[in-house]
């Protein structure tokens, strides 16, 4: 079988639909040495402007597609107004394409079958959480993908549920398949490199940390309330500490810190380097994620697989996520929120509980079982 999977997130994007396409591609790499794989680092036209400098498996069943071809030649081939026809055939001799992108080909020629990944369908759900652009591409994706795809995938029973009672999508079409926290994602305990990056980041010993984009659904002005509801000793011993990369839509929050009084107790050390991102999680005394919606939340699991105790949303796909190893509260409720944080900062064998169940929570899941399971979906569309 020859299978061709759109990586073409994965130059752009450490977290989300990148994240996802480069673990499930490395994972096969490592499970399948009978069938052939064709990346495709544009797709459609999703196109990086980086799509060479892509970090992606090759091996001898693996090859990247069109990458030796000068940027200009693939902007040029795969723009958007270029026909379904005409993609289809730049997509190559291939049994099964795989899209990750909220992109839905349609195939005309020969007998190629198609699989479409939907992670969430919060642009459905909550609209006023994305650009209006967001949420025309991937309404319109997962319409078509509806349409026309032979088998969609949902990272998670929470979005495949979406699925059926939002898009009146088939279930017998639907498979979910759980992603996993990073491989080399486990707890850090030497000293000297916990202390290396909080000197790197200038982040205090003690803290709450969030991380995760700063965008709307974090639900980060309600975390922000509940921060300053807690007594001033507590915000004084163990500072909130907001990490990860703007995203969009997050002007109000630095206002909010500067009303709340917050300023010195707050940190926003921004984008943190993937070769820190474990110690990060150890150091922190609880791990703080009040998402409004998530279709998987993998930054869950993240920190559990690192030790740091969880305090995360009831919603959607994040119970099913913690399980029984978090502190599950809802995500609007700036009393509850405040409590539970208040809760887990002052008893240390209730963190020491919580940690432990999160790392074993953790290792249910592994991107070799994705890896597997999403090998039975190409295997099933083709046959």
């Amino acid at each position: 079988m020859r299978i061709g999977i759109d990586v073409s997130l994965v130059p752009g994007q450490t977290a989300g639909g990148g994240q996802y396409a480069y673990q499930l591609t490395r994972a096969l790499a490592g499970i399948d040495h009978v069938n052939s794989y064709r990346l495709y680092p544009v797709f459609y036209y999703i196109v990086h402007p980086d799509f060479r400098r892509a970090d992606l498996p090759v091996g001898a069943n693996m090859r990247v597609a069109h990458q030796s071809l000068p940027p200009a030649i693939v902007r040029w081939l795969w723009r958007q107004d270029r026909s379904e026809d005409f993609k289809e055939r730049l997509l190559g001799g291939v049994d099964v394409v795989h899209s990750t992108t909220f992109c839905a080909p349609r195939f005309r020629w020969g007998h190629k079958r198609l699989v479409v990944t939907i992670y969430d369908l919060s642009f459905v759900t909550y609209p006023e959480f994305h650009l209006p652009a967001n949420v025309e591409h991937c309404l319109r994706g997962t319409k078509l993908a509806i349409d026309r795809a032979d088998a969609l995938i949902a990272i998670s029973e929470s979005t495949r549920r979406e699925l059926i009672d939002e898009m009146g999508a088939p279930p017998e079409r639907i498979v979910v398949t759980p992603l996993a926290a990073e491989p080399g994602l486990h707890r850090v305990n030497d000293p000297a490199r916990l202390a290396t990056v909080r000197r790197r980041y200038q982040l205090p010993e003690r803290f709450i940390l969030f991380l995760g984009a700063l965008e709307p659904r974090k639900n980060l002005p309600r975390l922000l309330e509940a921060f300053a509801a807690l007594a001033p000793a507590l915000q004084r011993e163990f500072p909130l500490v907001v990490a990860g990369a703007q995203g969009w839509l997050n002007d109000s929050v630095h206002e909010q810190v500067r009303k709340l009084g917050l300023g010195e107790r707050v940190f926003f050390p921004g984008y943190i380097d993937q070769g820190d991102i474990a110690a990060l999680y150890s150091s922190a005394t609880v791990f703080a994620y009040p998402s409004l919606w998530e279709g998987f939340g993998l930054p869950v699991l993240e920190a559990m697989a690192c030790g740091a105790p969880v305090l995360t949303s009831n919603v959607s796909s994040l119970p099913e996520v913690a399980g029984d190893a978090a502190v599950l509260v809802p995500p609007t409720d700036v009393d509850a929120l405040a409590a539970s944080l208040g809760r887990l900062l002052d008893d240390d064998a209730f963190r020491a509980d919580l940690s432990a169940r999160g790392r074993q929570r953790a290792a249910q899941f592994s991107w070799e079982r994705c890896a597997r399971e999403t090998l039975a979906v190409y295997e099933a569309v083709a046959g």
